[in-house]
C-alpha cells in the first residue's frame, strides 16, 4: 500500500497536478524583466501579493518609479498570474505630473503606494461595468490624485486584462 501511495504521489508531482499555482518570486522577477528591460533590478521595488485574479492562488503585483523614459518620470506597476496553466503578467506605464486621466499628479517622491482592497460585486460592477471582473482592486495611490483602481477581468481582451478606473 505504501508503495501505491508513493507511486500516486510521483505521478502528481510529476504531472504538475501537485504543484501549487501560486507565482513565485523567480517568475515575478522574470517577469518584471519582460515588462521592465534590463535595468528593472536598479530599482526600488514595491511588491504585494494576493488573489487579484480571483482563482483562488496567490498572484503578485509589483511596481516602481522609473526615470528611464525621455518623456518623464514613470511608476510601471506589473500584475503576474497562472492563467491555464501559463505564467501570464500585464504592465502598466503611468506617466507622473500628467493631466491625463491615467496619470499620476507627483513627482515620484515618494513612490505611488500600491494596496489591494476586497469590494463587493455591485461595486466593482459600477466601477468597471463588467459583470464578472475580480472583486479585488489594485490600488495606486500618489497622495495627490484620485486613487487608480485597477480590477483583473479573465476573459476581457487578448491583449488587456487590467481595467482600470478613477473617479
Amino acid at each position: 500500500m505504501r508503495v501505491v501511495l508513493m507511486a500516486l504521489g510521483f505521478v502528481f508531482l510529476w504531472c504538475g497536478i501537485g504543484q501549487a499555482q501560486d507565482v513565485t518570486e523567480g517568475e515575478l522577477n522574470a517577469e518584471m524583466r519582460y515588462q521592465g528591460g534590463q535595468y528593472v533590478f536598479h530599482n526600488d521595488w514595491q511588491v504585494e501579493s494576493g488573489d487579484v485574479t480571483c482563482d483562488g492562488y496567490q498572484d503578485k503585483v509589483a511596481g516602481y518609479v522609473s526615470h528611464d523614459n525621455p518623456e518623464g518620470s514613470t511608476f510601471l506597476m506589473v500584475v503576474v498570474t497562472h492563467e491555464k496553466g501559463a505564467l501570464v503578467s500585464e504592465g502598466v506605464v503611468t506617466f507622473f505630473d500628467s493631466a491625463n486621466q491615467m496619470g499620476l499628479c507627483g513627482n515620484g517622491e515618494p513612490p505611488p503606494k500600491i494596496s489591494l482592497e476586497r469590494l463587493t460585486q455591485e461595486e466593482t460592477r459600477e466601477m468597471t461595468g463588467i459583470d464578472d471582473a475580480c472583486p479585488v482592486a489594485i490600488i495606486l495611490e500618489d497622495g495627490m490624485c484620485d486613487l487608480h483602481y485597477y480590477f483583473w477581468v479573465p476573459d476581457w481582451e487578448e491583449d488587456r486584462k487590467l481595467i482600470f478606473f478613477r473617479n
